[in-house]
């Protein structure tokens, strides 16, 4: 891809290994200007300095803290926001906190960046927003991940819609399972992994992070005539099931 005078805001690439700071990497390899941001300096302010861009604070459940990160990044061409986390636990015991926390962190806090980045944003420019499997695929303990997840899929498509006459593109990569920092747990059991990797029709392994990263710079390149859509990385998985009650009793039993 060529970003050659393009800027990029690519936000939550503070963890090592992660997938933002892999798209930061690409983006700055095609040619991007990178700003990185995250809540602190520490992660992105290296990672600033390894691909030759700036760095940014910014939490982007404070929407006062939004507007301060596009005022001070003026007009930017690519956005792409990675930052989240993962809720796991059953209907049953979950808590109002949990739910509200999911939804503030992929739902309203992507609202909040999109209302802030349009004015930064000259017309033509590029949102990718990050999404996951889970958003169409039901999983055990995951209603309040998976349910915000699917919140923000919708969020996509209403926002194409709303900026298409201004030749902004907004879409949204749905990665499977990736071996990151947020994902070590799962990787850490094999038996684990398998119950989560073993039916990928393109393999049992893991989508990697690079791999995420060449999708984002596709949808976020002047050569892409894509938007409000989804774009599944997961080798066929979504094409599956996740596992359900069933395949963690017989991993307890074995």
């Amino acid at each position: 891809m060529n970003f050659a005078g393009r800027i990029a805001l690519v936000i939550g690439a503070s963890s090592p290994g992660g997938l933002g700071e892999a798209v930061a990497r690409r983006l700055a390899g095609d040619g991007c200007q990178v700003t990185v941001a995250a809540r602190s300096s520490g992660g992105v302010a290296e990672l600033a300095g390894a691909i030759g861009g700036k760095h940014a604070v910014c939490d982007i459940r404070d929407e006062a803290s939004i507007a301060a990160l596009f005022a001070d990044a003026g007009p930017i061409d690519v956005l792409v926001n990675a930052a989240g986390t993962t809720c796991a636990g059953g209907i049953a015991r979950i808590e109002r906190a949990q739910i509200e926390d999911q939804m503030e962190l992929h739902f309203t806090a992507n609202a909040l960046l999109l209302k802030h980045a349009i004015p930064a944003m000259p017309d033509g420019g590029n949102v990718v927003l990050f999404s996951s499997l889970t958003a169409r695929l039901a999983g055990v303990g995951l209603a309040a991940y998976s349910c915000a997840k699917a919140a923000l899929e919708q969020l996509v498509r209403v926002a194409a819609l709303e900026l298409g006459e201004r030749g902004i593109r907004v879409n949204a990569v749905a990665p499977g399972f990736s071996q990151t920092p947020m994902t070590e747990a799962i990787f850490a059991d094999p038996a684990l992994t398998g119950l989560y990797l073993d039916h990928v029709p393109l393999g049992a392994r893991a989508v990697t992070p690079q791999e995420v990263a060449a999708a984002v710079a596709w949808l976020a390149s002047p050569e892409c005539f894509t938007t409000g859509e989804i774009i599944q990385l997961s080798g066929g998985a979504q094409l599956g099931r996740l596992p359900d009650k069933s395949d963690f009793k017989m991993l307890r039993k074995a």
